[in-house]
């Protein structure tokens, strides 16, 4: 297995319209072999969530919001985990910007950092303070979610990413 390939772990707790949002940012990852599997977490247990899941051939699991990093890490595919929220759109230029990092630093988390003012300042702070639990936007190693810690302060990406419906 390539150790670049990435599983997007993606946290669906609202409308199915931002799963939907979310997986059509993320299909050219998927074209170019870059974006290997998806995992969606449910914490609604909403049926069109499901559906929508299953069309997209990604893999479904419905349990609580706290747990969703977890146990949607152990269903990855992947080596690296890329955790999303429903609603989460990363740059067109994302998988490049994280191929890139992968490259140069193998064993470091990274974060896409949300766009606009009081997203990157929510982040900054939390990373200035030494938060290190996980939230979307990371691009991390499968055994760190796993684990339900990040190693270090991960690295903030060139590229960012927006939020639908926020």
């Amino acid at each position: 297995m390539d150790l670049r390939m990435l599983t997007a772990v993606i946290r669906a707790d609202g409308p199915p319209s931002l799963l939907a949002a979310t997986f059509a940012v993320l299909i050219p990852a998927v074209a170019d072999g870059f974006l290997g599997h998806a995992v969606v977490v449910d914490a609604t247990g909403d049926r069109e969530v499901e559906r929508l899941a299953d069309a997209t051939g990604a893999s479904y699991l419905r349990t609580g919001a706290a747990e969703g990093w977890h146990l949607g890490a152990a269903q990855a595919r992947g080596d690296w985990l890329l955790l999303l929220d429903a609603g989460d759109a990363p740059q067109s230029h994302w998988a490049q910007v994280v191929d890139r990092h992968l490259m140069l630093a193998p064993d470091s988390p990274a974060l896409i950092p949300l766009r606009g003012v009081a997203g990157s300042l929510r982040e900054r702070a939390a990373i200035s303070f030494g938060a290190r639990r996980l939230r979307a936007g990371l691009v991390v190693p499968k055994g760190l979610v796993l684990a339900g810690r990040l190693g270090g302060a991960p690295r903030r990406l060139s590229v960012r990413r927006e939020r639908a419906g926020a």
